[in-house]
């Protein structure tokens, strides 16, 4: 299977603005900042098909003050000047394609943010963002004899958020936010006798990843009215695997975490009582009926921050642990720090869980949620899973969660390592 890799760079240098710079300064020191927006384009190719490149035109920019408050925006970002004059302080950058859809068909979503930077009195810093496909991405392949023996087959692939067609003449790429995806294939033929007969195959890809290619290839075969069936999903740096026919894909052995089994219920992104720097966390639980090591195991945000855990922490089932950027966010017992290897935004994030492995290559996806667009707000207030709907599928809609009421001891909203409150 022939692959291609192209590595695509637009470097653009940015400066100062236009007289609305002066509602970005807070004293008589500023200096500027020199951003780099790079796109990073890796192609599977499959059947002759690949992903489109966007344009620079199409990169939103976005520059954030590090509590999170919005400081600057450019629309495109090749209207964006040489050089930007800011206020001395901290920041960090966020670029994207501003297409983030739940399911869509030659919709490439790009997203790229930097890690919190000073910007520093009559000096020049420079930031490189690098934005990255963010989607996963779906193709449906039917053989010759579906083609030769079917009158009419399709396939939809759905997740949560969104689901897509894939007819027998539909030839496009499906982009998806990255969440488990249900697929179902329904075929009919006809009988000598001029009946048709339906059939339909069921399976699943149940830890998708982000910039991934899953390609599904139908093959069925007709031997005495009767039709059997096999999917083949080929991802690009995954080995393949095979869906059969309502085959438990979710099922592992013993002793291994399984999709689900730990779960983000709980995200404090905007503290008001401290800054962002020192307030920010978020929570997991143990959703299955085993004890889990957290051990090893990789904490990631939009594929662009990463965090390994270090140290042995045991999580009984049921349990809420609290994972931090500092000492300072909670007084939970049950809590570990990741420091400035992640930070949340307030305008929305994709924060994963990952198997062991590394943070260029992380383990299977253990759980994923991508707060923002239809979630609650949470200024001065954590946002937080309805403890009704403590389960993957639920999980990940922005109706399943809303704001925290509950006072903890930094005076903020929100249940830092233990139950959630009620939903109203």
């Amino acid at each position: 299977m022939k692959k291609l890799f192209y590595s695509v760079i637009f470097l653009i240098t940015l400066v100062s603005i236009s007289c609305e710079r002066d509602i970005y300064k807070n004293n008589n020191e500023t200096g500027s900042l020199h951003i780099d927006v790079g796109l990073y384009l890796n192609i599977h190719e499959i059947g002759g098909q690949s992903k489109s490149t966007p344009l620079l035109s199409d990169i939103q920019v976005f520059i954030f003050r590090a509590d999170g408050t919005p400081a600057m925006n450019f629309a495109n970002a090749m209207e964006m000047p040489d050089t930007i004059e800011l206020a001395t302080g901290d920041y960090y950058v966020e670029a994207h394609t501003g297409n983030n859809l739940p399911a869509a068909f030659e919709n490439p979503y790009y997203y790229g943010a930097s890690e919190v930077f000073t910007v520093s009195s009559n000096t020049q810093q420079s930031v490189q963002i690098n934005c990255r496909l963010s989607n996963t991405i779906v193709s449906v392949e039917y053989s010759e004899n579906i083609q030769s023996s079917f009158a009419d087959y399709s396939a939809t692939v759905s997740s949560e958020l969104g689901s897509l067609v894939f007819s027998k003449t539909e030839t496009r790429l499906g982009y998806f936010q990255t969440s488990p995806l249900d697929i179902l294939v329904e075929l009919s033929y006809l009988k000598p006798d001029g009946s048709v007969v339906n059939r339909s195959l069921s399976g699943n890809i149940p830890a998708p990843l982000a910039n991934r290619h899953y390609q599904i290839s139908v093959d069925a075969s007709i031997n005495e009215g009767m039709a059997s069936f096999l999917i083949l999903l080929d991802g690009t740096e995954v080995p393949i695997e095979i869906v059969g026919i309502n085959e438990d894909t979710d099922s592992l052995p013993d002793g291994n975490i399984g999709y689900g089994d730990l779960l983000i219920t709980e995200i404090m992104y905007d503290p008001s009582a401290l800054s962002d720097t020192e307030g920010e966390w978020f929570e997991i639980y143990n959703n299955s009926d085993q004890e889990i090591n957290l051990q090893n195991l990789i904490l990631g945000r939009d594929e662009t921050n990463w965090h390994t855990i270090n140290d042995s922490i045991v999580l009984m089932p049921g349990d809420y642990f609290v994972l931090a950027r500092t000492a300072l966010a909670s007084n939970a017992a049950n809590s570990y720090v990741y420091g400035t290897a992640i930070t949340l935004s307030n305008t929305g994030a994709v924060l994963s869980i990952y198997g062991e492995g590394t943070e260029t290559n992380p383990g299977e996806l253990i759980f994923s949620v991508g707060y923002g667009a239809g979630f609650p707000s949470g200024t001065g207030a954590s946002i937080s899973l309805n403890p009704t709907l403590m389960n993957p599928a639920d999980a990940v809609l922005g109706t399943s969660w809303c704001k925290s009421t509950s006072v903890y001891n930094t005076g903020d909203l929100g249940t830092p390592g233990s139950a959630n409150d009620a939903c109203q």
